[in-house]
């Protein structure tokens, strides 16, 4: 499918996972759903699919179209999946595995032996699972369990395709593995056998990793990421890759990010409930084509949809809601009058007669004529670089006028096309 279709007989998930063709969802009671593709029993359901040797025909279909529930799976904390095996971490820091694993190979959940106080797990690309324990050390898992010297104090992992990222608990990312294509985000294409601290990131706080490389979300909510850029999954509107890490365009205010190791693509959840997705083939907005920027996808079918160049309004951190955009006129960003006067804590009083706004905030009035180029702070005229307009029958005003008038600093961010404010106000 194009676009977003509701998988059939799935609610209260709080998370996913994809493999190559196969999914999953962890729903609140713990309990693991699967489907998709099962030639390997990565289902997990007891069954797998048989084809014929050579012809690869499909000789008893178990691939499952709609989700079953994995038996024997309960209290389940996270899952994770690749091309054909799939893995599950219990509450307890136990280990679950099935389907084309070496360590066994099964149809079906199977503990395995010796793995335990897990906190985070992660898979991609290549078979290899990276385990991160409770007490901050890191794991392999292939054939037998090894731990990956020199890390300390690590709270999540991911893996791409033959790299792998440790982000300790004070927000700095490790990479080692393949760095042909920047993957490891050091600055350099040279392969890393050894965990190294990649200094071009910090303030991280969650990570996760497709086929080409990281992606992280820093704590104030820009995400970034580097490394190969096959399928346009940097979001930074080209097809160039990237040996250091940088901002993906247009997303400010984001709170998960997500991405598979098997594939091109990313996708990042906002504070408003907006899902945005990028990168190589269907990224869900309807089309077939590559998206080398973030898009919007829609929720339901009335959602208005914003794009990376829409203006964004941010005051004292919190992003403003606006029930008409914010434009660009004359050169100037012009916003809603009334939502920023009010959001700026000013009283607002309107003349029909004379269509004049006028605020006060404390000992600061501002007066605002619709057409006019001429202000009043104070008693004091300004010319204004535009005037205030009506539009969609909103009154718009300049917003660096409204802001400094009032005592605070305004700043744009080309990348997030975010007009940045700060009072300075205690608790700001």
């Amino acid at each position: 499918m194009k676009s977003p279709v509701q998988v059939k007989g799935i609610s209260d998930v709080i998370s996913v996972a994809a493999g190559d063709a196969h999914s999953f969802a962890l729903k609140k009671d713990g309990t693991v759903w699967g489907w998709g593709d099962n030639t390997d029993g990565q289902v997990g359901d007891g069954t797998v699919t048989t084809r014929e040797v050579g012809s690869g025909k499909v000789l008893e279909n178990n691939n499952r179209a709609e989700p079953v529930q994995i038996k024997g799976l309960s209290n389940i904390k996270e899952i994770a999946a690749n091309f054909a095996a799939s893995f599950a971490l219990q509450e307890d820091g136990t280990l679950w595995g099935w389907g084309f694993i070496s360590v066994p190979y099964t149809t079906t959940p199977v503990k395995f032996k010796g793995v335990k106080n897990i906190a985070s797990i992660a898979t991609g690309y290549s078979s290899n699972l990276l385990l991160a324990k409770k007490n901050g050390t890191v794991w392999t898992l292939e054939s037998e369990l090894k731990q990956v010297k020199g890390l300390a104090n690590i709270t999540t992992v991911a893996v791409s395709a033959g790299s792998m990222y440790a982000l300790q608990d004070d927000g700095t990312v490790w990479a080692w593995g393949q760095n042909s294509s920047g993957q490891l985000g050091d600055g350099t294409h040279i392969d890393r056998k050894n965990p190294v601290k990649i200094t071009t990131i910090k303030d991280v706080m969650a990570l996760t990793a497709n086929a080409g490389g990281p992606l992280y979300l820093k704590k104030d909510g820009t995400v970034w990421t580097n490394g190969s850029n096959l399928g346009g999954q940097l979001g930074i509107g080209s097809y160039e890759s990237k040996n250091v890490p940088v901002q993906v365009k247009g997303l400010t205010h984001v709170k998960k990010i997500s991405a598979a190791g098997t594939g091109y693509s990313a996708m990042a959840l906002k504070e408003d409930g907006t899902l945005w997705s990028w990168g190589g083939g269907y990224v869900g907005d309807g089309t077939e084509w590559y998206r080398t920027v973030p898009t919007m996808i829609k929720s339901y079918d009335t959602q208005i949809l914003q794009d990376i160049n829409t203006i964004k309004v941010d005051l004292d951190g919190k992003a403003l809601t606006f029930d008409q955009p914010p434009m660009l006129i004359a050169e100037r960003t012009m916003v809603p009058l009334r939502t920023i006067f009010e959001s700026m804590g000013a009283d607002i009083e309107w003349n029909n007669a004379t269509s004049t706004a006028t605020a006060i905030k404390g000992q600061t009035e501002i007066k605002l004529t619709i057409g006019s180029d001429i202000a009043y702070v104070n008693g004091q005229t300004l010319k204004l670089d535009a005037p205030p307009v009506i539009i969609h029958e909103r009154t718009l005003v300049p917003v660096r006028f409204i802001g400094e008038s009032f005592g605070a600093s305004v700043g744009w961010d080309e990348v997030t096309k975010t007009v940045v404010i700060k009072t300075g106000e205690p608790g700001s």
